[in-house]
């Protein structure tokens, strides 16, 4: 773990050095000594700039990811299902309803966390979306007293998917290791996770 550390803080000071000597002497044309303090405050800003989420802003990937998500935001209508489903081609009048009765999952109480008795008790997922940066996907709902999947029938829609970040994090790997081993783990940005959080 502390050489992790030590080879992490090698590179972040060796990257403002890089960058300072580029203004220095590039830029400026000055044969000036770089000072440490300078070194110090950019690997600071460096670290502070990677751990920030920021740059996330900077994605036009996040923006559309962000975008589908929001849709599970608005009152369950017609009008709400149609917007969702011209994300991935498609719309209501031209869905199979046959194949998808055909595919539809039964919610157990218990067991599904999606389940709730008398209005999410049936569920099928009608389409994915894989991008490089993101992969989203589109489920329906109804109940049993609707008797299958029909235009009619839904009571709910939801999108369910993950942004890759590219942020790496180390993390334990498991939580009774001994000695302590370490992972890189890349962290993912959820549609519930910009619910809670924008």
């Amino acid at each position: 773990m502390l050489l992790v550390i030590i080879c992490f803080l090698l590179i972040v000071f060796t990257l403002s050095y890089f960058i300072w000597w580029l203004i220095y002497r590039k830029l400026f044309k000055s044969q000036k000594h770089i000072s440490k303090f300078l070194v110090v405050l950019g690997s600071i800003g460096l670290i502070m700039f990677y751990y920030t989420p920021y740059s996330f802003y900077l994605e036009p990937s996040f923006w559309q990811f962000r975008k589908m998500c929001k849709l599970n935001e608005l009152p369950n209508t017609e009008e709400k299902y149609n917007k969702i489903l011209r994300y991935f081609d498609t719309d209501l009048e031209s869905l199979d309803w046959e194949e998808l009765n055909g595919r539809a999952l039964k919610l157990t109480k218990g067991f599904n966390l999606d389940y709730i008795e008398g209005r999410l008790e049936y569920r099928v997922k009608v389409a994915t979306i894989q991008k490089r940066r993101y992969d989203i996907s589109v489920d329906l709902y109804t109940n049993t007293n609707n008797k299958g999947f029909s235009k009619e029938a839904i009571t709910h829609i939801e999108t369910y998917g993950s942004w890759k970040t590219r942020r790496y994090f180390l993390e334990r790997k498991y939580m009774t290791d001994f000695p302590f081993q370490a992972e890189w783990t890349e962290r993912d940005i959820s549609c519930t996770s910009i619910k809670k959080f924008n």
